[in-house]
């Protein structure tokens, strides 16, 4: 099933959140899959968290569009750059972007 980034204020309870939750600091709030409750979603809200995706249930088969590939890159950079940055940390972050580029360029 193909993910659909959606606004966490149009969401109502009792949906599934299907990817790990970050704030804009690239800190963990949720693992997915997590049912979205009242208390969950003000938390999401007071800690800045706009968007979240759920499942697209209605557009199974397609590819990802740019904007949801886009939106999985720029939390994987910020979740790489928490890291030290030590020569060989570095390297290794480098290598993980490029990798994980590469994987959705080749599925699209």
């Amino acid at each position: 099933m193909k993910n659909m980034l959606v606004r966490l204020e149009t969401l109502q309870e009792g949906v599934l959140i299907v990817s790990d939750i970050f704030d804009p600091q690239g800190r963990l709030l949720a693992r997915s899959p997590v049912t979205l409750d009242e208390k969950l979603k003000k938390l999401l809200q007071s800690r800045g968290v706009r968007e979240v995706f759920i499942e697209d249930k209605k557009d199974e088969g397609r590819g990802e569009d740019d904007q949801s590939v886009k939106l999985k890159i720029s939390t994987l950079k910020k979740c790489l750059n928490l890291l030290s940055s030590e020569k060989k940390d570095t390297d290794l972050k480098t290598i993980v972007l490029n990798t994980v580029e590469q994987f959705y360029m080749r599925n699209r």
